[in-house]
């Protein structure tokens, strides 16, 4: 009677530690939204005057002026250029953007006719009915008035500004590395920009040349219209509010080339004023482009300079992108141990990380994810020796099992040591050099094809049924026609479900994505459809 008492109040306490509700771990999107708005950045190249205007200029006009200048001149503010986005490349505070975000201030001309333009228009501005100069406009004819009050006026206290605002609001004067023009201009629209800073945060660059139309890319930046600068939503935002860079969801939809035969991606994805310059990534959270033009009467079509471009300026700026900084090892750390539900261990490293980079309000806010999934952490997780020597206990007394434990498909013991002839599949479903750019092994477990060893040729590697769309072809019933890919991120491999129909399995456990060690066992469509061993 005592054992059986003692069995059951164990029980009770099992039970009571598991009843708790354990808090739910970071979904894809969030971990890769997480790990790349850090390191997007906003990029502002502009100029600032007093334009200085002699009376003559306005009263002689020959307008009715509401307000006609008093006295021998008059003053307005007036700027040229503007800002956009970017995004860092190595930890030591090198900046992808675009070419046209830049330009306003590279060309001191230039910059100067701007001033006196945008100056004139202000004077105007101040003196003249609105609606007769939207009149003027519309007819063609304010030029005139532009150009005569431009040509009598000078700047005055002209202050040029070359900035970088990092994404926890510190401003870094920045200096032009590499630079390409605009696409209308014929150029690659893409400049590489240097920052004095280290341990910054770092955004890895995939491989542009393996995006295929339908691919689902996030474009992420400070759109102008997400500000509290903006005109009309601008007054209700809070100046902190503007560190949140925005993530907006779309699609590949057309590979095309420029005029001068260079590839551009078209996309669906929301593009605007600001954005130009911020990095467009894959569900990895590689950037496969850079937003570089959107229309505003064409919201469904905008286009994105692809990355390999960009890494070719890098090469020629002698830069190494992706290389890995101590403030990512920390954060990639808290990231990867909060997606499996290690909220400690992620509490750790992400305080480590934040004492590299304070003030981010990414890393706040992860912060606040992990200190209220500690909070609701059940007993079992908060007390693991206790709840370990219950169950312990438990089973000695012999009364039943507590867990059941899956029995994986048993497979034939010499099908790892079999010698057969390995395959080595490449992205572009031709056989690759099995001496280059080999990412792993895969043997076939099961099935007709047990034993055979299929060579990882590079990263961009497809798996399904679909010999049309995959490089990989597994022919099952439960395998999708496109089931998962993998893919290389700084010299780790990744494996990545496609929203297959029966999921994807690494050592019993239903994945979206994970990183894959060698000698794991990986099933395709379920444990009795097709089973491989990874080999690093």
């Amino acid at each position: 009677m005592p054992t059986r008492s003692l069995f059951f109040g164990l029980a009770a306490l099992v039970a009571a530690a598991a009843c708790r509700r354990d808090a739910q771990p970071l979904n894809d999107v969030q971990k890769m939204a997480y790990e790349v708005k850090p390191a997007v950045v906003r990029v502002s190249a502009y100029a600032t005057a007093d334009l200085r205007y002699p009376a003559s200029a306005i009263n002689g006009m020959g307008l009715k002026a509401t307000r006609p200048v008093e006295g021998a001149e008059a003053s307005v503010g007036t700027g040229a250029g503007g800002s956009g986005s970017g995004f860092i490349v190595h930890p030591n505070g090198t900046i992808l953007t675009s070419g046209h975000v830049v330009a306003p201030t590279r060309d001191n001309e230039a910059l100067r006719r701007d001033l006196l333009r945008n100056g004139a228009i202000a004077a105007l501005v101040k003196h003249f009915p609105v609606d007769q100069l939207r009149t003027l406009h519309r007819g063609e004819g304010l030029d005139p008035y532009i150009q005569r009050v431009s040509a009598a006026a000078r700047l005055e206290d002209v202050v040029v500004v070359n900035e970088v605002e990092l994404s926890n609001g510190e401003k870094l004067p920045f200096k032009i590395v590499k630079y390409s023009p605009a696409l209308s201009e014929q150029g690659m629209d893409v400049a590489v920009l240097q920052i004095t800073r280290q341990n910054l945060p770092v955004l890895p660059l995939g491989d542009s040349d393996t995006v295929r139309i339908g691919d689902a890319i996030w474009s992420i930046g400070y759109p102008a219209v997400a500000s509290s600068t903006d005109e009309v939503i601008g007054g209700w935002l809070s100046r902190d509010s503007d560190l949140e860079a925005t993530v907006n969801p779309g699609q590949i939809t057309a590979l095309k080339n420029d005029r001068t035969n260079k590839p551009v991606l078209q996309t669906n994805v929301a593009i605007y004023r600001g954005n130009s310059g911020g990095p467009a990534v894959n569900q990895a959270g590689e950037v496969v482009g850079i937003s570089t033009w959107g229309h505003s009467e064409a919201e469904q079509i905008k286009f994105l300079v692809p990355v390999n471009l960009a890494k070719e300026m890098l090469t020629a700026a002698n830069v190494k992108p992706s290389a890995d900084g101590e403030f990512n090892q920390h954060y990639r750390a808290a990231l990867e141990e909060a997606y499996d539900g290690k909220w400690a261990d992620a509490r750790r490293d992400l305080d480590r990380a934040t004492k590299l980079f304070p003030g981010s309000p990414d890393l706040i806010r992860f912060r606040r994810d992990i200190d209220r999934a500690i909070r609701e952490l059940p007993l079992w997780r908060l007390y693991p020796k206790t709840t370990a020597a219950s169950f312990a206990l438990v089973g000695l007394i012999g009364v039943g099992a507590i867990v059941a434990v899956a029995r994986r498909p048993r497979f034939p013991k010499d099908v790892l040591s079999r010698t057969t002839e390995e395959t080595v599949v490449a992205p572009n479903g031709k056989p690759a050099a099995a001496s280059t750019g080999m990412l792993g092994r895969f043997t076939i477990l099961n099935g007709p094809r047990s034993g055979e060893k299929l060579g990882l040729g590079g990263s961009g590697i497809r798996i399904g049924r679909e010999a049309t769309v995959c490089e990989i072809v597994l022919e099952n019933p439960k395998v999708s026609r496109l089931h998962a890919e993998v893919v290389s991120i700084d010299g780790r491999v990744l494996l990545i479900d496609r929203n297959s129909s029966n999921g994807t399995f690494v050592n019993d456990q239903k994945i979206d994505k994970r990183y894959l060690k060698d000698g794991d066992i990986i099933y395709f469509g379920g444990r009795n459809a097709v089973a491989v061993a990874f080999h690093a």
